[in-house]
């Protein structure tokens, strides 16, 4: 009866279809990110409540909807030679542009330099694995198996981009090429895990930059 009346309502064109693992991507990765948007956990801090929601919710949404297993979304060493010299480079190079960005730009410090502490990199790795299994695990390896490589490296760094509104403009800016290289590094290594390792540094790299290398003020 539904699908008589869906076929009904789009003649005489023929009706939208959703590729199931796409449309489920789709509904659950946005509507997670519009739950951390809100805070409906209300968790003190971001960084638990991206880890919970993006995780642990999509790990369950993978394994009870999609009944995918967990490599199939970048939780696997992959191609760990790749993964590795990559994450190197991504450190070595991030690291440069941090202490450019720190040192001249009073945004960039003033933003950071109040979240720094010992224990801020912890803090920035339970983020971050939240953060990298949504768009370079889950939705990037569910775009590319449906829709190629490309337009899912593309697809996956728009809401990436779109969550670093409110930050400094420069670092918001950096995250379209910041993005699709993380989206690279994952689809080359065909792993989530070193997109995760690359992003943490930078994580808590630039509120230390931010606190013993850009000028005072």
């Amino acid at each position: 009866m539904l699908r008589t009346w869906w076929q009904r309502f789009w003649a005489p064109e023929a009706p939208p279809t959703f590729p199931r693992e796409v449309a489920w991507a789709t509904l659950f990765g946005t509507g997670l990110m519009l739950a951390d948007g809100y805070n409906l956990l209300g968790l003190p801090r971001e960084e638990p409540e991206s880890f919970v929601l993006y995780f642990v919710g999509l790990l369950a949404v993978a394994l009870l909807v999609l009944r995918r297993p967990v490599r199939d979304y970048g939780l696997t060493l992959g191609r760990w030679r790749a993964g590795l010299a990559l994450t190197g480079l991504t450190w070595a190079v991030g690291a440069g542009l941090i202490l450019g960005s720190v040192r001249f730009d009073p945004a960039m410090s003033a933003y950071y330099r109040p979240l720094w502490s010992p224990a801020y990199p912890l803090w920035v790795l339970m983020d971050m694995v939240g953060w990298e299994f949504l768009f370079r695990g889950f939705l990037l390896f569910a775009y590319a198996r449906t829709f190629g490589p490309g337009p899912g490296l593309l697809l996956q760094m728009v809401p990436f981009a779109l969550l670093h509104l409110g930050k400094p403009p420069l670092e918001t800016f950096s995250t379209l090429l910041g993005g699709l290289w993380f989206g690279i590094v994952a689809w080359r290594s065909r792993s989530a895990l070193y997109p995760m390792a690359g992003h943490w540094f930078i994580g808590w790299f630039v509120a230390w930059a931010a606190v013993h290398w850009a000028p005072p003020g």
